[in-house]
């Protein structure tokens, strides 16, 4: 889920490289991350990322959803 995610922004934004989501306890002072570089994320998926936002359709087809 994350890395699709992670597809999905360097999808939308072309000048971002790296994206780190940061999920922190409640009520505790530990915190998990993970980050994901665009490089990797177009090696796992097999396509170029710019590519994949160029159209509603493109887009729509890599989330798995219908288009209208």
């Amino acid at each position: 889920m994350l890395e699709k995610n992670a597809a999905v922004l360097f999808a939308l934004i072309p000048n971002v490289d790296k994206v780190t989501f940061q999920f922190d306890e409640s009520g505790n002072d530990s915190s998990l991350s993970t980050t994901y570089e665009r490089f990797t994320i177009e090696k796992v998926v097999s396509a170029k990322l710019a590519d994949i936002a160029k159209s509603q359709d493109d887009l729509a087809s890599f989330l798995n959803v219908g288009s209208k």
